[in-house]
């Protein structure tokens, strides 16, 4: 591994902001269970987790909100999060894959620390499982220049996990 300024921690022996390693996920992950791609969990766990997600979802975001879904992976959210919808994501296999399988929504390339829009544009930002997975694989200081361009695009932000969909945070 390369020497850089940041310290790198691994997650299942690759970095979690290596481009390569969400291809390889994505890869693997069509061979089954598409989700497996972003969290593997057995299909009860992982319609629990959505379930959970919609509720919260749905306590929080009108019909008529304007939503970025950041680090939206293939796109599963725009199936459930109200509001219009707009995904990002920096991988652009992720990108490719959300616009095979939700052509009528909104997705584009984009790292999360430098977000290519307005201040205040969107109503809600959404991160589905992503704070947890920077902050524990890549630390604290690399979140945080996510978090304040989160908090700079929408006028409030919603963080949801995986680990324990029924908690959440509203920034």
């Amino acid at each position: 591994m390369r020497k850089t300024n940041q310290i790198y921690f691994l997650y299942m022996g690759k970095p979690v902001n290596n481009l390569d390693f969400w291809k390889g996920r994505l890869q693997d992950a069509e061979k089954g269970y598409l989700h497996y791609s972003v969290y593997v969990a057995n299909p009860a766990l992982w319609a629990f987790i959505e379930k959970k997600h919609r509720e919260t979802l749905n306590k929080y975001i009108a019909w008529d909100d304007k939503v970025l879904d950041a680090g939206c992976g293939y796109g599963r959210g725009s199936e459930f999060i109200p509001g219009e919808y707009t995904g990002v994501d920096f991988s652009p296999d992720f990108i490719l894959k959300a616009k095979q399988l939700y052509p009528g929504k909104s997705f584009i390339k984009a790292d999360l620390a430098k977000l290519p829009f307005e201040d205040h544009l969107f109503d809600w930002a959404v991160c589905i499982s992503i704070k947890a997975m920077i902050k524990n694989n890549l630390g604290q200081e690399v979140w945080m220049p996510m978090e304040q361009e989160l908090k700079r695009v929408a006028k409030k932000v919603l963080i949801l996990e995986y680990e324990d969909p029924i908690t959440y945070e509203v920034l």
